[in-house]
């Protein structure tokens, strides 16, 4: 009996610890949307990486590179920490939010650029998270 409390325990800490990551991961999102300044931006380049994904073998990411003018009229460029598996056209108009004390740290205003990472974490651990509850509750 005390193995399965023991793997209950392992199954609850591991999800209470994906929950944990998913609200470090929220935190810039968050901070982004209080800081809230919004701007309409243009895609300027596109810097390209490689990365391993396992079986399938090496996959192209692309990170958009992307201007816009502050509330200020301060001209800001930057790039994307978010690859996609598509390029976006240059001169594309794209949603850009961003923190006026740090302009700089800037991001695309899109789910899959401010949120994707943290609810995939969290969805990944409620089951961890429910499994060993539920083992704990008994």
């Amino acid at each position: 009996m005390s193995s399965d409390l023991g793997f209950y325990l392992v199954f609850f800490a591991i999800g209470v610890a994906a929950q944990g990551v998913a609200l470090l991961l929220a935190r810039r999102p968050i901070r982004l949307l209080r800081a809230g300044a919004c701007a309409r931006g243009t895609v300027l380049g596109i810097e390209e990486e490689m990365s391993s994904t396992g079986r399938s073998g090496a996959k192209m990411f692309y990170f958009p590179i992307v201007g816009f003018t502050t509330g200020q009229g301060e001209q800001i460029q930057f790039r994307s920490r978010v690859g996609r598996g598509r390029v976006l056209p240059k001169g594309s108009k794209v949603p850009v939010i961003y923190d006026p004390a740090k302009p700089d740290d800037a991001e695309l205003r899109t789910f899959m650029t401010m949120w994707f990472a943290s609810v995939v974490t969290a969805v990944c651990g409620w089951p961890f998270l429910a499994a060993g509850l539920s083992g704990l509750l008994k």
